[in-house]
């Protein structure tokens, strides 16, 4: 690619892809111009990240054709899909368009191919996160990035012929390199739930995507996948493929990871092998118990020593914005869960803490089946401060049968679900709804959370 060759971003959001993107070309000492619907000043803190260069230009608050027919390569967000009118109108005209993931692959694939693919609906970050804790304890110069909020570009660099990669992929980023016929050579699944169907026309077509971190694998890859799911019946590995699952029970056929007892353990070709206690773990919940046995699998399956998958599990704490404990004390907690942006996910969350719980939950509407989380709330939880939304208008016209208020402000919501609890039980914010309207993401949804119950409770609210 000649030096002064034009670069054009589509998309600088919010979680660091395109700045990644940007910066690299613009190190490179290319032409950049980024361009946004959003505005300078929603975009604000993206831009203050950029390097300093007078090679960059930004459009922002629309796109425009004649930008796109300038340009020679096109970076686009893995969210904008590929029937866009203007990536249409480019490829028509022979303009090459491509991912921050796409650009990333061919780049490091001259160097290392020793890359560990996790999608997954939830419970991508942490078992991305738990297999690079567990690999770093024995290759230190193991790489984490992708859709966990660390931009791939930001690791080339360090990457050599022996790094290990370990990379969450979004269904939009997996879509974004179909093209590519590229899957990592370990691909992890770890679920497969109703998400998306604001994007997707139907969950075949959500499938079709997430589908593509195994399709392409090739005879001595490795693939791990959920058995207690139908995503176990759904893939068709390629012929050669070492298929390994995880599970509760330890009834099942084949290499994987199960629970007997408080031990996780994994079978394979040479037999049974305990690899950790669940006792000293910090993460709460099936659902966690299930990042944990896939993580297992997938570092038992590249040769990690259970020594070492132990120790690095012991000393693993949630992520942020995960069921991440912001206060507690005794018999009372105060629980930060934003990233659960599907009602699955606020249920599996609801069914992990203690009672009783005073639950904020709400938000935008995906298009999801609310009756399971609508049943859960009215079973299982105490109190309910509803946010604004029209995903919350749907619920509430289901029938929510417990003590409820709606609010059209986080700070007021938070102030009555502490004022309800007295200061027992739990109170989490765990959603079930994106958070578009009242928040820039479910990321500043949460650091909002976390700013208002600091603030509360040094007034002393409880």
């Amino acid at each position: 690619m000649a030096k002064r060759e034009m670069i054009l971003i589509m998309g600088l959001g919010l979680h660091g892809g395109g700045i990644g993107a940007a910066n690299y070309f613009i190190k490179k000492g290319r032409k950049v111009l980024i361009t946004d619907l959003k505005s300078r000043d929603e975009l604000r803190e993206s831009i203050e990240k950029l390097e300093k260069s007078s090679n960059v230009k930004l459009v922002l608050g629309r796109h425009r054709y004649r930008d796109f027919r300038r340009a020679n390569l096109i970076v686009k967000n893995p969210a904008v899909r590929f029937d866009s009118p203007f990536i249409e109108y480019a490829r028509k005209r022979g303009i090459r368009v491509d991912s921050d993931i796409g650009i990333f692959l061919e780049e490091i694939l001259k160097k290392s191919k020793n890359i560990i693919g996790i999608t997954g609906t939830k419970g991508k970050s942490t078992t991305a996160s738990l297999i690079h804790r567990a690999l770093s304890s024995v290759w230190p110069d193991s790489v984490l990035a992708g859709n966990i909020g660390i931009s791939v570009f930001d690791a080339i660099e360090k990457i050599d012929v022996d790094t290990w990669i370990v990379l969450e992929l979004s269904s939009f980023q997996l879509g974004s390199i179909r093209e590519k016929r590229f899957s990592p050579h370990v691909a992890v699944i770890t679920n497969f739930m109703e998400d998306h169907l604001n994007y997707y026309s139907d969950m075949r077509e959500y499938f079709s995507d997430k589908e593509v971190i195994y399709r392409y694998q090739k005879p001595g890859d490795v693939l791990v996948v959920n058995r207690d799911q139908d995503v176990f019946k759904m893939i068709k590995p390629t012929d050669g493929v070492r298929v390994l699952s995880f599970g509760l029970e330890a009834d099942f056929d084949g290499e994987g990871t199960y629970r007997k007892g408080n031990d996780v353990y994994f079978r394979g070709e040479s037999g049974e092998c305990r690899l950790l206690s669940l006792e000293r773990i910090k993460l709460r919940g099936i659902h966690n118990l299930y990042n944990i046995m896939a993580a297992a699998a997938v570092c038992t399956a590249i040769g990690v020593e259970p020594g070492n998958i132990e120790r690095a599990f012991d000393n693993f704490n949630p992520l942020e914005h995960r069921l991440e404990i912001v206060y507690e004390r005794s018999d009372f907690r105060i629980i930060n869960d934003t990233a659960a942006t599907t009602p699955d996910a606020a249920v599996s969350a609801i069914r992990a803490i203690e009672k009783p719980i005073f639950l904020i939950a709400g938000g935008y509407d995906k298009g999801l089946p609310l009756e399971g989380f609508v049943k859960v709330i009215n079973d299982e939880v105490d109190t309910l401060a509803l946010l604004a939304g029209n995903g919350t208008e749907r619920m509430m016209k289901m029938g929510i049968k417990v003590k409820h208020m709606l609010f059209y402000d986080l700070e007021k919501a938070v102030e009555y679900a502490l004022r309800e609890s007295g200061g027992r039980g739990t109170v989490i914010l765990s959603p079930g709804f994106a958070s578009f309207g009242m928040f820039k993401n479910e990321f500043h949804r949460g650091d909002e959370f976390k700013r208002i119950v600091k603030e509360l409770l040094g007034r002393g609210i409880v």
